[in-house]
């Protein structure tokens, strides 16, 4: 599942310490979303999946301005990861109205 990966390197990164702070500050979310996301066998949203890649796409630009290369090019990949996952599900799908 692509929130365990994003949160996997997130931690691998030093950039999140738990899924509690994962679900809160990286998805924008409850800290227990993650949590009940995965029990539940359930989709993370298309709203959790957008906040990640916006804010993962940040923090690699801020990693790029402190010569952070390496660790930026991590986040360039879970960024793309993320939006991949983003549009298997929902390109080409009909707006709802």
């Amino acid at each position: 599942m692509i929130l365990i990966e994003a949160r996997d390197t997130l931690m691998d990164l030093g950039l999140t310490d738990s899924q509690l702070d994962f679900s809160a500050r990286w998805l924008g979310k409850q800290p227990s979303y993650m949590s009940c996301v995965v029990a539940r066998g359930q989709e993370p949203s298309a709203e959790a999946l957008l906040a990640l890649a916006g804010r993962v796409t940040r923090e690699a630009m801020q990693m790029r301005r402190v010569f952070l290369h390496a660790e930026a090019a991590a986040l360039d990949a879970l960024s793309a990861k993320v939006w991949n996952e983003l549009l298997s599900r929902y390109a080409g799908q009909p707006e709802a109205v």
